[in-house]
């Protein structure tokens, strides 16, 4: 019952919104207005895209919406070689769940609380529970918050001697480039790019942070 449907969310405060491909549907345009959210129909490819993105920003929170705290660990990924007299080859917990035969290796994710270790973030330590994940990954979550800001454009002869991207490492070929206004790393158009729209933070603002 599409009724009941809609009391269920109403009550559960879930908030329906509706992107239409076709012709208004009377269903989704009533549940939406029920429940708060939004319903448009698409004109065409870019309209679609532009009603799409319009999701990506999660909307402002009810006042009545309680906040809680999740504890977080980031652990750094440690490299090692068999030539270092105090490392020794372990198991990874991820292999837990692998169907694959798990094998020692050198260096991972350590978790900072219990110090099991793992190959890939982000994941919930099966020994203590804590999740662990890296800056990038919290970045994505709250960037709307705190966007990056926009890089700052010039010419490429004005960076003569660090002719290489610091994302990439390609040689700097655009006449125009980009440096982070707070590290000053110069990044080509496409890292750029990939930087705002993807990562959300400056990488290398990031290894500085880690490297101190």
């Amino acid at each position: 019952n599409n009724k009941d449907m809609g009391c269920t969310l109403k009550s559960l405060k879930v908030r329906v919104s509706v992107i239409g491909l076709s012709a208004e549907v009377r269903v989704c345009t009533v549940l939406t207005r029920e429940t708060g959210g939004s319903y448009h129909v698409i004109l065409d490819e870019s309209h679609f895209k532009e009603l799409l993105m319009l999701h990506v920003k999660p909307p402002p929170a009810s006042f009545s919406a309680e906040c809680s705290l999740i504890r977080m660990g980031f652990p750094q990924h440690t490299v090692a070689c068999m030539r270092d007299q105090d490392v020794k080859p372990s198991f990874s917990m991820s292999h837990l769940d692998s169907v694959s035969t798990p094998a020692l290796t050198l260096g991972g994710y350590f978790c900072p609380q219990c110090h099991a270790k793992y190959t890939e973030l982000p994941v919930e330590c099966k020994v203590c529970g804590l999740t662990l994940v890296s800056a990038p990954h919290l970045a994505r979550s709250f960037h709307h918050l705190f966007p990056l800001h926009p890089f700052i454009d010039s010419t490429a002869e004005d960076y003569k001697e660090n002719s290489f991207c610091q994302a990439c490492q390609r040689q700097l070929q655009d006449k125009n480039v980009f440096t982070c206004p707070s590290c000053h790393s110069v990044f080509c158009i496409e890292c750029d790019l990939f930087i705002h729209e993807s990562l959300h933070c400056c990488p290398c603002c990031i290894r500085g942070r880690t490297a101190t």
